[in-house]
């Protein structure tokens, strides 16, 4: 397929481009946001495509660095239970303290997708598919902030 770029202004475009990029991973998907609330996963459909990309098959995960866990952990209870049920697969990280300055949030789909939003209070972002180059500096900024993120979820007996 021919490389797609577009720029997105709105909140709704924003979140039609993360469904988008949802729905075209086969792999892995990235996600680095502040705590997930744009995201708005505990909306149905959003929850079924994760569920359906994680029933897949194969190898498949999920891996999301946040800076701040606590809305998840607080006000995303199903998307909560999704991440435990699927914690074999399923990783969040928290930023260090010195990294939560960052403002912009992406989510990448295997090598060649991806929507990134350019400032977390701003609904200005941009669509790429079928791009593994204009992806790629992204993903290895991605696996930066991965390496210097800590775990951040714990499993026990009673939950979180």
């Amino acid at each position: 397929m021919d490389p797609n770029y577009q720029l997105l202004t709105s909140e709704a475009e924003y979140r039609r481009a993360c469904d988008t990029v949802l729905s075209r991973a086969e792999r892995e998907i990235l996600i680095f946001d502040r705590d997930l609330v744009a995201l708005k996963f505990e909306d149905t459909a959003r929850l079924v495509a994760l569920t359906d990309f994680l029933r897949a098959g194969g190898i498949h995960g999920i891996r999301m660095v946040l800076h701040d866990p606590g809305p998840l952990e607080r006000n995303l209870p199903r998307l909560t239970r999704l991440i435990f049920r699927f914690s074999h697969v399923i990783e969040v990280r928290q930023s260090p303290d010195n990294l939560r300055h960052l403002a912009d949030t992406h989510i990448l789909a295997d090598e060649s997708h991806g929507v990134r939003r350019f400032h977390i209070d701003q609904p200005r972002s941009a669509l790429i598919l079928d791009d593994p180059a204009y992806i790629n500096p992204w993903r290895q900024r991605y696996e930066e902030l991965w390496e210097l993120s800590h775990p951040c979820l714990q499993v026990n007996t009673t939950g979180l």
